[in-house]
């Protein structure tokens, strides 16, 4: 309990020196965010980031100053991928950041989590609420490939899916550099056989996974960050313009995971 208490100080003290303008007299801004709450609930993801999982950041000091954009490879079943980057960056960047991850539609809808993850920072993942934050400065976290990625199962690890356009749109409309990140263990953590899509329907989920595991594996986890890539191009650009760019990053997040895949020692270590 020392160690979450240690914590939960430490969490109120880096979320306490950020600045957040957009907050109405009940403590929320408009997406329902309330940082006062977040060190509370997010206490116990520190102490899986920093204890559990035991997160190692590789290059985070290639991070600009000022607003970007981090986009990443998503791996794992279940997002802990996006609490671990969230996480590294509110606790082990130097200056902390508040990333604001897009999340997928079905998530709100989910008795709890949903709204936990509202109070917490998080947003669903439509151009307006990204274009909304975007223009107040705040950094972002976007998967391109959205279900696709996490809901692989074991036999396809670290295979990179295909992206889709739309945060490339974004980062040009918004003159963003684009941070590419490639997360190395959540595979390991919590392996699935395979998906049963319609048990997902019945739960309101893209697909249910057969875990080969009940509970998360402590699998440690790396994160290996990659330069800044700026893109000069209009949002509106046609695709054959756009998806070379698209390409461009998913390719160096590809390289970054191979890269953190051969250079670990083991899969718990």
């Amino acid at each position: 309990m020392n160690k979450i208490r240690e914590l939960r100080n430490t969490l109120r003290e880096r979320v306490n020196s950020l600045q957040q303008p957009d907050l109405n007299e009940f403590g929320q801004d408009p997406f329902g965010f309330e940082p006062a709450f977040l060190p509370k609930a997010a206490c116990y993801l520190a102490y899986l980031y920093k204890n559990y999982f035991r997160t190692l950041n590789h290059g985070l000091e290639r991070l600009p100053d000022g607003p970007f954009m981090v986009v990443s490879n998503h791996t794992g079943q279940i997002p802990i991928d996006a609490g671990m980057i969230f996480m590294s960056l509110l606790l082990d960047k130097p200056k902390p950041l508040l990333l604001r991850a897009m999340v997928d539609h079905f998530v709100g809808g989910i008795p709890f989590v949903g709204n936990l993850l509202d109070r917490c920072g998080q947003v669903a993942g439509t151009p307006e609420n990204a274009d909304y934050l975007l223009s107040r400065g705040q950094s972002l976290l976007i998967f391109p490939e959205g279900t696709r990625g996490i809901n692989k199962p074991y036999s396809q690890a670290y295979e990179v899916q295909e992206f889709g356009q739309g945060f490339l749109r974004l980062a040009v409309a918004h003159g963003l550099p684009i941070v590419p990140v490639a997360v190395v263990g959540c595979e390991e953590m919590l392996p699935s056989a395979g998906n049963i899509k319609w048990l997902g329907r019945m739960f309101g989920l893209p697909q249910m996974p057969m875990l080969m595991t009940p509970l998360p594996l402590p699998a440690r986890l790396h994160l290996h960050w990659g330069d800044p890539m700026v893109f000069e191009a209009r949002p509106d650009d046609d695709d054959e313009i756009i998806e070379p760019m698209v390409n461009e990053v998913r390719e160096r997040i590809i390289e970054l995971v191979e890269h953190g895949l051969s250079a670990r020692t083991g899969v718990f270590d």
